[in-house]
């Protein structure tokens, strides 16, 4: 199970460094939470998500999004794709979001393209589309982003009210 013996020293604080290869390995970023779980005479680290324990009803969501408006449909957390309704599902569930989703999410981007244009869903990976962006915000923080995009039509401004209803949903559910 241990595949390295890395050491660090805890501060007077209690603060410890987690060292990079490990931040990079598992795409822990500034401001991101880590949960500590505690076992008989150890504990373990990992990366917390607030959608991610909130996939089940992500992808109901998204599957109602989908099947209503017939359109695809994505949910993801601030690095991986949660949930995800459409012809792609295989293709982008659980993989990690580009870079430009990514910003996005961290700018608090609304994002309104009605006409066909490039979209990267995952890095290397381009999809030509019109789509809607709408990053979800909680307690002030960015959490996540839905992104509801159309190969064969343009999105509407119908598929923009429900992208964003659906946004203040989860926005009203994760506020602690």
């Amino acid at each position: 199970m241990i595949e390295s013996g890395l050491t660090r020293k805890i501060d007077g604080l209690g603060r410890l460094v987690i060292p990079k290869e490990i931040r990079e390995r598992y795409n822990i970023k500034e401001n991101d939470y880590l949960e500590f779980l505690l076992c008989k005479d150890s504990f373990y680290i990992r990366k917390y998500s607030k959608l991610g324990r909130l996939k089940e009803l992500s992808q109901e969501l998204a599957d109602i999004l989908n099947s209503f408006l017939n359109a695809e449909v994505l949910i993801a957390e601030r690095d991986k794709i949660v949930a995800y309704s459409g012809i792609y599902k295989d293709k982008y569930i659980d993989k990690t979001i580009s870079n430009d989703l990514y910003k996005s999410i961290r700018r608090r981007e609304s994002l309104f393209e009605a006409y066909q244009k490039d979209l990267k869903i995952i890095d290397n990976d381009v999809i030509t589309c019109s789509y809607i962006n709408e990053t979800i915000v909680a307690n002030s923080e960015e959490i996540g982003i839905i992104c509801l995009y159309r190969l064969d039509k343009s999105v509407d401004e119908t598929d923009l009210k429900i992208v964003r209803i659906v946004s203040k949903f989860f926005s009203k559910y994760l506020e602690e």
